[in-house]
């Protein structure tokens, strides 16, 4: 083999080592949930982040009105409910309702894939929504 052909073959093996030590492509999405069927100043929002076999989505609720503790659901374009969200007084204001769910295939959790454009509601049926937004 010539000098040529060994510098490109090292040079090959080279960029082959480094191509494959590249870290898996990200995929991050997120949208500001705003009130469907409540009028105040209910708010929430969704980020989903996914790198290679690892995915997570956290989605929080703030300002429901009321004052007794509940459940609601997290639902995927009005159809997949992914989880449940449960709901307790905020902290700064104890007269209405904060709650958060957070999925992380991390800790053993079924975390959908999802993509911009994604429908994420919170209410209790997916065609009940009292938060959504579409990812983006």
């Amino acid at each position: 083999m010539t000098k040529i052909g060994v510098s490109l073959s090292l040079v090959a093996f080279v960029w082959m080592m480094m191509a494959s030590t590249l870290p898996a492509q990200a995929q991050n999405a997120e949208t500001r949930l705003s009130a469907k069927m409540i009028s105040g100043v209910a708010s929430g929002k969704a980020d989903y982040r996914a790198r290679g076999n690892r995915k997570r989505l956290n989605v929080e609720a703030e300002d429901l009105p009321g004052t007794t503790p509940a459940a609601l659901g997290v639902f995927v374009n009005a159809s997949a409910q992914v989880g449940t969200m449960a709901l307790a007084a905020c902290p700064a204001a104890p007269t209405l309702l904060c709650g958060e769910l957070e999925l992380n295939t991390q800790d053993g959790q079924a975390v959908p894939t999802l993509k911009a454009g994604d429908i994420i509601s919170i209410g209790t049926a997916a065609t009940s929504a009292i938060l959504s937004g579409a990812l983006r």
